[in-house]
């Protein structure tokens, strides 16, 4: 699966009318159950990214509230960790912009939150079709996925957040 595949699969994806706060909840607890996964195959992946739509979110954890920056990749420390850190990072600066800065009827053209981090999309598709098509304008279309590293998934949505 090329860049163009993996975006034009992405794109395909069946979306339900749910917020992105509640989609990455659930895509946090759909993740976590595949943690004993270092690669996940890339069809495998796409169905986890659908079925967040749908499945039961995972319980909102306060403590989250306290992370004050986007996570940084580290290549001392697994992708799982870093994709968890992206997740629970964006449902942290997600709750904090709620009655503030998600409120501003021009947020698509860029807002930041009170982290300092910059926010684009603020919908589950839109966070990852902005997030694949990174992936597309900034590749060869010369990648491959077959297998990817949950430190992707971090990739897609941080991109996703970001790219307009």
């Amino acid at each position: 699966m090329t860049d163009k595949d993996l975006y034009n699969r992405i794109c395909d994806l069946q979306a339900t009318d749910v917020s992105l706060e509640t989609y990455l909840l659930s895509l946090l607890k759909l993740v976590e159950k595949e943690k004993s996964r270092e690669d996940v195959p890339a069809e495998l992946f796409l169905q986890i990214l659908q079925d967040a739509f749908t499945s039961e979110p995972a319980k909102f954890n306060p403590e989250w509230l306290k992370i004050k920056k986007a996570p940084k990749e580290n290549p001392n420390a697994s992708g799982y960790d870093y994709a968890v850190a992206v997740i629970q990072f964006q449902i942290s600066d997600l709750r904090k912009m709620k009655g503030k800065q998600l409120d501003d009827p021009y947020k698509t053209m860029g807002i930041d939150s009170e982290t300092g981090e910059r926010w684009y999309n603020f919908d589950p598709m839109g966070n990852l079709e902005c997030g694949a098509r990174c992936c597309v304008d900034g590749g060869s279309d010369e990648n491959e996925y077959e297998l990817l590293d949950w430190g992707f998934l971090g990739q897609l949505l941080e991109m996703g957040r970001i790219y307009e």
